[in-house]
């Protein structure tokens, strides 16, 4: 046999209790939601204010220790560079405007080379700021040939020219005339020997070969004739020309 069921309905009177205690529970649950959106607030600000300051605080340490980072490696290179330098010797470069050169640096300016007694941003001739550690020479002159003397004609020291088969070279500027004391010879005409014998006459010879074109070694400054019958003629040296041409223009 079944259980016999109850019946769970309530009746009007307990329904109308139950209804109004119903009511009270759903005003208080509304009231407590109020003051718990309001702790949740409360927390999530709290919250909040920690995580930023946790990261400001973080940041802060990365920056401090970047710094620290950034320093040591710049400090080791330099003893890198220092090690190098003692090793190979200190790097001379060209002096270069608007830069800070730091005391020991070696630099060149206008043929000179300059040593920095301090950090500066001068040039090297402040005598109080760089130590003049090797100065440039003077150029050097060499010989120019001037061809056949004229004593119209104004000569310099090292000058050479031709006079009666034979050649001079100026010892000064301004030299008085040729030959004098102020020219040294460097290359006498010989005496004419006695005439020999009148020898037989030869065989008329092949037609002689005459020049069909040049080889030009422009390495080594040299004009070769290449003859008809296909020989090649005694090489020109015209070094000495270019660089009498290159003294004289300059």
């Amino acid at each position: 046999m079944g259980i016999a069921q109850r019946d769970v309905v309530p009746n009007e009177s307990d329904r109308d209790y139950l209804l109004e205690v119903w009511k009270q529970c759903l005003v208080e649950m509304l009231a407590n939601v109020g003051e718990v959106k309001a702790r949740y607030e409360d927390a999530f600000q709290a919250i909040r204010a920690n995580s930023m300051a946790a990261v400001a605080d973080a940041r802060a340490a990365y920056s401090e220790t970047l710094t620290k980072l950034e320093n040591t490696i710049e400090e080791r290179l330099g003893r890198l560079h220092q090690l190098i330098n003692d090793k190979n010797g200190p790097r001379i470069h060209p002096f270069e405007e608007d830069k800070v050169h730091y005391e020991g640096e070696l630099v060149t300016y206008e043929g000179s080379t300059y040593r920095a007694a301090r950090d500066t941003g001068k040039a090297p001739t402040e005598d109080r700021d760089w130590i003049c550690v090797a100065a440039g020479g003077l150029d050097g002159r060499s010989p120019r040939v001037k061809g056949t003397y004229s004593s119209g004609e104004r000569y310099s020291q090292l000058d050479i020219v031709a006079l009666n088969g034979a050649a001079f070279i100026a010892r000064r500027n301004n030299p008085g005339g040729c030959p004098g004391e102020d020219w040294q010879a460097i290359a006498l005409q010989g005496k004419r020997g006695p005439q020999g014998a009148k020898g037989e006459r030869g065989e008329r010879g092949l037609a002689g070969a005459t020049i069909r074109s040049w080889k030009i070694e422009p390495a080594n400054y040299l004009a070769t004739p290449i003859m008809t019958d296909g020989t090649e003629g005694p090489p020109l040296e015209l070094r000495w020309l270019f660089e009498q041409f290159h003294y004289e223009a300059s």
